[in-house]
């Protein structure tokens, strides 16, 4: 008898160490564990992602100045998109290109959140949330968030749309060769906006919506919505990022030219432009404040994946560049953050 009771309570032991570990499980289905500590302010102001969609981990690199990385690996597939949560947050967002998933790194793990259809792109604006959903391949759905307005709704846009912006009256998504301009009173599409050629970024001031299309850049001024296409240099071969600085009102666009060489143009308040080669190959950039922040491929010698250059705006001059290490996949995309 005193065997069977023994036995019984074994049974009952085990069966509960493994409903406990179901529940955990369950619990934390999805929080995937990160090998390393939770970010530093300090320490992690500019944010890589490596990942590549046929491999079932991604890395995330952080680091201040390039001097000491900190590295997080996580079991994650295609995420090659990062930001932050909105422009004055320092909240980092990894957003899945073909699957219904998002991921938030929360202290010491990668946060999993499930969507109804995978991320177009994800705007935050001080007062507006807009989300686009691919939906299928003949159209996005956009979510509205409207706070100050205290309004939510959707609307139906052909694919590809990659990013929006706002002000106090509309909302803005680009979309191939087209800029939609949403009221935000009456919730409708007011304007579609014709560019020059197919571009995917742009940026806007109190006056006027600044787009790097293909072929020449397009500036439509807001209100009346008169567009202008002004011509590139002709050593341009593609026109990249557009930012537009408050503080001097200046536009800027980033471009690669035909020997693959990262170029700055600057532009006046009256679109006259000048031209700033900046002796730094070209594979993406960011602005972030005064700063330009780019980042080349090239493996220039053994172990490294590629390095990064960091040029003051108004001087034109680089302040800095380092190395970045190199991964079983190459550097996808990047943020700043203050």
């Amino acid at each position: 008898m005193k065997k069977k009771r023994v036995t019984f309570g074994l049974l009952v032991l085990m069966v509960c160490v493994i409903l406990f570990a179901l529940y955990g499980q369950l619990h934390n289905k999805d929080n995937i564990p990160v090998k390393t500590s939770a970010i530093h302010p300090e320490e992690d102001r500019i944010f890589f992602i490596y990942s590549n969609p046929l491999i079932k981990e991604s890395v995330l690199l952080t680091t201040s100045t390039g001097e000491r990385f900190n590295r997080r690996t996580f079991k994650v597939a295609d995420v090659p998109y990062i930001q932050t949560k909105s422009v004055a947050s320092t909240d980092i967002v990894l957003l899945a290109e073909h699957e219904p998933f998002y991921y938030t790194l929360e202290k010491d793990v990668v946060k999993e959140h499930l969507l109804s259809d995978p991320f177009a792109f994800w705007y935050e604006g001080e007062d507006v949330s807009v989300k686009a959903y691919n939906v299928d391949t003949a159209g996005n759905d956009i979510h509205i968030n409207d706070r100050k307005t205290k309004k939510k709704y959707q609307l139906t846009l052909p694919s590809l749309v990659t990013m929006g912006a706002s002000d106090e009256n509309y909302i803005y998504i680009i979309q191939g060769m087209s800029i939609y301009v949403i009221d935000r009173k009456t919730e409708e599409i007011v304007e579609t906006l014709g560019l020059a050629s197919y571009a995917d970024k742009f940026a806007d001031s109190e006056e006027f919506i600044v787009a790097s299309s293909q072929h020449e850049l397009t500036v439509i001024e807001k209100g009346t919505w008169k567009t202008t296409y002004i011509p590139y240099p002709d050593e341009l071969e593609y026109a990249d990022t557009v930012y537009y600085d408050k503080e001097n009102g200046t536009f800027y666009v980033t471009y690669e030219d035909k020997e693959g060489e990262a170029n700055l143009l600057e532009y006046g308040k009256d679109f006259s432009f000048h031209t700033y080669g900046l002796k730094f190959p070209y594979m993406d950039a960011k602005f972030k404040g005064n700063q330009l922040y780019i980042v080349a491929q090239e493996e220039h010698k053994k172990g490294i994946g590629g390095y990064v250059g960091v040029f003051d705006i108004r001087s034109k001059k680089k302040l800095y560049q380092f190395d970045l290490p190199k991964e079983q996949v190459k550097v996808q995309d990047f943020v700043v953050v203050d």
